[in-house]
């Protein structure tokens, strides 16, 4: 029997005494000052949007990678006079630091503003007002900040205190028995944290099928970062463990956006001083030139590196030559080196899996512990996870496993995903008839693809045919055909249509299109095919869907040219919900061709999800005896859908505020938005998708102003508006759901739900010193009655996203996985309150050989998957008439109750509904590399 793991141990650490930081500061000379608001100014003039401020966030990255022992750089510095700019440990010459601001500033405006303009500004200024302030500022790291500047230094400075600690010994031992000792450099950013790499790359094999394949080089990275938890008044240091791919091969051509580049060095680039070998990573940029686009340096650092004889490697060469200098093991690194980071937007994938081993984690954990008792540093491990929930349960019956060898086809109801079980999911389409699905039109490309949806839509449904296949013409003179289909009781009618050139690629390079580039060009194309592509359908009957066969994303190029969303908003605003699928592989064995089992899973995930977009749910979803909660009970979440570009003359971005309800006895889901509330109420989900295409975020006037044209206070009160806005929404919508019964008619209660990374901009209410505890939060208590106040639970979630949630090693066991509910011991202030941390089960891909094992580090295999789920925390804020740990176990209990998936998803039931609307919160103005509808097509995930 294994071995069970009871306690967890959160890689989280708190400083244990008052350290002072002493930084040195620079101002921004006024005159330098003025010449860069009145570029930004008039930028803003000409284009008639954008932001006024000095845009000091492209500053960032180039005075840090020629300054690397910057501790912050704070951004009013070059709004305000008097406030420093930089305050760093130590002070660097500043003879090159003119210049490399003179060419930041050229790179910035000179697109749009001229090099006369811009350089008629750049002669007014001085190059010898440039001094650093005699003596240093002195920054408590255990206190907040008591300066007149209000600057907050802790967030860098702790990991760069932890980071350099580490440094002193950079060795790090990884494996079962020890064998791989890495040594780490700094990786320098002024994102808040610290990042250490290992280097040079290691080469690990790649074994599948315990045969070797290949080899792939890579770097372990070690993060610190400072983080807050719910009810704690100190801050604490996470780690995180992950690996940076390295590119070897000849790269043919540059990712479209460019790609990221680590320099390293032993010198300091602003004023050429010997300093600890770091990293620093510079970005290379495509541009678009007379001659086409160009792969290029930014061009301060590379005038700089000019200066000190240091020139970086030219762009063309460093990509059919990636492995630039590279070190060897146990060697010091000197000079330049250079290594490409590889990532998704690289053509083709990498070799080896991304992720590290639970063993990794568990050795890295262990090295920080032995360095802070061997060389008596200022740090703790805080608090320790301890088991709260039993042993498993699953929420649907099991399927019969099948004999291993066995020849014989699985019988569909044995699947391990619920609403692949006919016996489930024809039941549940079928449940409710003003909420079964009408028409289902197929828009095919191949017919092998046309026919597997059809067999799959009467396999999974338990329909047949009713009647003659017939044809149809559309209002524009296309042809398809309809089939009726059905059983004794239900009927649903299936049309199939050629796609016709509805999926072809958009000429972006046209020049009779109306456009200045590529992506006006784009949106212009994208409007004319939608209207196409509206014209060329049936009529939408009743609750309609689509299947289209479409072209995958590497036929496109280039990205402009995809045409994907214009599919998506076209088919939507002609009356269907829309999922799309891939043309399917084949196979030939014994003379027979047959289709793969990857394509058989894509199209059964295609047809499954066009159900869910129908918001089609078994039921119920909620058992006494397994949860010891009272199914009558609203599950609800709030959620917030970011678009990258708005439907207006602004271009500017934009969120749309969604929440959604399951009823869990009836199955129902239904969705809201602010505009949606205020003229129909809750509608149902497909309805609700189609609603998001047209729905802006505008509760107010405001919401069309360009931001930086206002002053700070007009934004500061707009947002005030916006947040007290948007609790009256979620106020509104609960109150709704404590006043409208679910079965009977006794009054409900309320489960809601918000993820704090995603919501709590917008809820003020869910940042962790606002939180409030064992009670609701004013703006939602003030306007509620008592007996209301007494029927609503509140629960906060966090995902590991940007690290926020600590990384948990199974004491006592290095390496082994775990999964269940921990509630995370001594990390609140006061124990009325508690953390509680959410580990799901390895996924069906992720068991067996399949996955690292325990006793094996990633730098055994880069073959297989690291199995490393991430915890998810949980934080019980109103919990009337339940026990804390009871309501806590039924939200992780959620996380396996979403019927489309075979696994627990990272997000409880009904989140997964609000992360899917996503697809339908576009416009024809979104950027292109932001529209990936097919991602989860593509995945390697099997359903089953």
């Amino acid at each position: 029997m294994p071995f069970k793991i009871n306690t967890l141990l959160p890689g989280a650490w708190e400083l244990t005494k008052d350290l002072q930081y002493e930084l040195f500061s620079l101002h921004v000379p006024t005159a330098w000052q003025q010449v860069a608001k009145s570029l930004a100014q008039k930028r803003v003039n000409l284009q008639g949007r954008g932001y006024p401020s000095v845009p000091v966030y492209s500053l960032d990255p180039i005075i840090a990678a020629s300054f690397p022992r910057i501790i912050q750089t704070v951004r009013n510095g070059w709004q305000r006079p008097g406030v420093p700019w930089i305050l760093a440990t130590e002070r660097a010459e500043l003879f090159n630091l003119p210049d490399l601001i003179k060419d930041w500033l050229r790179e910035e405006f000179s697109y749009c503003l001229g090099d006369d303009e811009v350089e008629s500004s750049l002669n007014k200024l001085d190059d010898n007002v440039w001094e650093w302030e005699n003596k240093p500022i002195s920054f408590p790291l255990q206190l907040p900040p008591n300066n007149p500047y209000g600057i907050d230094v802790r967030w860098q400075a702790i990991p760069d205190y932890m980071a350099g600690e580490f440094l002193k010994n950079p060795q790090v031992t990884f494996g079962w028995n020890n064998e791989y000792q890495l040594t780490f450099y700094q990786v320098v950013t002024l994102k808040p944290g610290a990042e250490l790499m290992s280097w040079p790359p290691y080469r690990v094999p790649l074994i599948k099928n315990k045969k070797q394949v290949g080899t792939a080089d890579i770097s372990f990275v070690i993060r610190f970062k400072l983080q807050t938890v719910p009810w704690r008044n100190q801050p604490m240091i996470y780690h995180q463990l992950s690996i940076r791919r390295w590119i070897t091969e000849s790269i043919k051509r540059w990712p479209y956006r460019g790609a990221t580049v680590f320099i390293g060095d032993e010198r300091r680039w602003l004023d050429g001083q010997k300093q600890p070998f770091c990293f620093i990573p510079l970005p290379i940029r495509q541009i678009t030139t007379q001659a086409g686009r160009e792969a290029r340096w930014q061009r301060a650092i590379s005038e700089l590196l000019k200066i000190n004889d240091s020139p970086l490697p030219d762009p063309d060469s460093l990509a059919s030559e990636p492995i630039y200098n590279w070190s060897v093991f146990a060697a010091a690194p000197t000079g330049i080196q250079a290594a490409i980071a590889y990532d998704s937007r690289h053509l083709g994938e990498f070799s080896c899996f991304s992720g590290v081993s639970p063993l990794d984690l568990a050795s890295l954990d262990s090295a920080i512990q032995n360095k802070i008792e061997q060389e008596n540093l200022s740090f703790r491990r805080i608090g320790e996870g301890v088991r709260k929930s039993g042993e498993y349960t699953p929420f649907w019956e099991l399927g019969q496993p099948q004999k291993k060898g066995s020849s014989e086809p699985k019988n569909p109801d044995d699947l391990s995903t619920p609403m692949l079980r006919p016996k489930i999911a024809a039941s549940a389409t079928f449940r409710h008839t003003e909420n079964s699905p009408h028409t289902i039109l197929i828009l095919w490309e191949t017919q092998k693809c046309r026919d597997a949806l059809i067999a799959e839509i009467c396999k999974l449904l338990s329909l047949s045919p009713q009647g003659e296949t017939i044809t149809y013409e559309t209002l524009t003179g296309f042809t398809g055909e309809e089939t009726l289909y059905g059983n004794q009781d239900v009927c649903l009618l299936l049309r199939t249509q050629h796609v016709s050139d509805i999926t072809a690629r958009l000429d972006v390079d046209d020049p009779e299109v109306e456009g200045n580039n590529r992506q006006q060009k784009r949106i212009t194309l994208i409007d004319k095919r939608i209207h196409q592509i509206t014209s060329y359908l049936p009529p939408a009957e009743g609750l309609s869907g689509a299947l289209v066969e479409i072209k995958p994303k590497q036929d496109f190029f280039p990205p402009e040219s995809d045409p994907k969303l214009a599919v998506r908003i076209g088919v939507m605003q002609a009356g269907y919900v829309n999922q799309h699928i891939h043309a399917l592989k084949t196979s030939t064995k014994n003379d027979e061709e047959f289709i793969t089992k990857k394509s058989t899973n894509r199209v059964q995930r295609a047809v499954t999800d066009l159900l869910r977009q129908f918001g089609i749910l078994p039921a119920p979803l909620i058992d006494f005896e397994k949860d010891a909660i009272d199914p009558n009970m609203w599950l609800t979440c709030f959620y917030v859908l970011r678009r990258t570009r708005k439907t207006t003359a602004s271009n500017q971005a934009s969120i749309v505020a969604l929440m959604v309800r399951v009823n869990p006895i009836k199955g129902t889901v239904q969705v809201t938005t602010p505009t949606l509330f205020a003229t129909q109420g809750w509608v149902s989900y497909s309805v609700g998708l189609g609603y998001l295409l047209s729905e802006k975020w505008e509760p107010l006037t405001y919401a069309d102003e360009t931001i930086g044209d206002t002053s700070d206070a007009q934004q500061s009160s707009d947002t005030k508006s916006e947040q007290k806005f948007l609790n009256k929404f979620v106020t509104d919508c609960l109150r709704d759901c404590l006043s409208t019964s679910i079965e009977e008619e006794k009054p409900p209660h309320v489960l809601f739900m918000a993820e704090a990374i995603n919501a709590r901009l917008m809820l003020t209410w869910l940042k962790n010193p606002q939180l409030p505890a064992n009670n609701l939060p004013d703006e939602l208590k003030r306007h509620m009655t008592e007996s209301e106040i007494n029927r609503l639970s509140v629960v906060r979630l966090r995902v590991p996203g940007d690290g926020e949630v600590p990384v948990a090693i199974a004491k006592g066991s290095p390496g082994s996985r775990t999964n269940g509910l921990f509630c995370w011991q001594g990390v609140c202030d006061d124990e009325a309150t508690a953390l509680y941390l959410s580990m799901r089960k390895l996924l069906n891909t992720e068991q067996g050989t399949n996955t690292l094992q325990q006793k094996q580090s990633r730098l055994d295999n880069g073959g297989v998957q690291a199995g490393n789920p991430k915890p998810l925390e949980i934080a019980v804020i109103h919990h009337p008439g339940i026990e804390r740990d009871k309501l806590a176990c039924f939200v992780h209990n959620l996380r396996d109750r979403w019927p489309y998936f075979a696994n627990e998803v990272s997000l409880p039931l009904p989140f997964p509904f609000a992360t899917s609307a996503k697809q339908y919160a576009v416009s024809a103005k979104d950027r292109v590399e932001s529209v990936d509808l097919e991602d989860e097509e593509d995945s390697e995930e099997s359903v089953d």
